[in-house]
């Protein structure tokens, strides 16, 4: 097989890393968690920077924990197999408001919604 010869004024696509260990190694220590990390690094998925700490972590041979790295960042939460919702209490409510743990909870069903309030 021959190679493909570039054509002339043509550049080549190229994929330019956005990681910097340094910068990384600065926003950790800093205790922000993944999607602070994501925004301060122009990072557009959080796969990628999974695999920038990974890669840390392999290079200075210590484990870096990420708050928010490995939870789901969906909204829409599924029935498990158990018949348990899980929620995410997080990626819901306002950041105004505040739920420590022990927080109780009502639950109530209307109009085909589930209605949670708090106690």
């Amino acid at each position: 097989m021959a190679k493909k010869q570039q054509i002339e004024g043509e550049e080549s696509k190229r994929f330019e890393s956005k990681y910097n260990p340094t910068i990384l190694k600065q926003l950790i220590s800093e205790k922000l968690n993944a999607a602070q990390i994501m925004e301060r690094m122009g990072i557009k998925h959080k796969q990628v920077l999974k695999q920038y700490i990974l890669r840390l972590c392999s290079e200075e041979k210590i484990y870096h924990d990420v708050d928010g790295l490995y939870t789901k960042s969906t909204t829409r939460p599924r029935v498990n197999t158990k018949g348990q919702l899980v929620l995410n209490l997080e990626s819901f409510l306002p950041e105004h408001i505040e739920v420590q743990p022990g927080d109780e909870f009502s639950v109530a069903y209307e109009d085909d919604k589930l209605i949670l309030m708090k106690v």
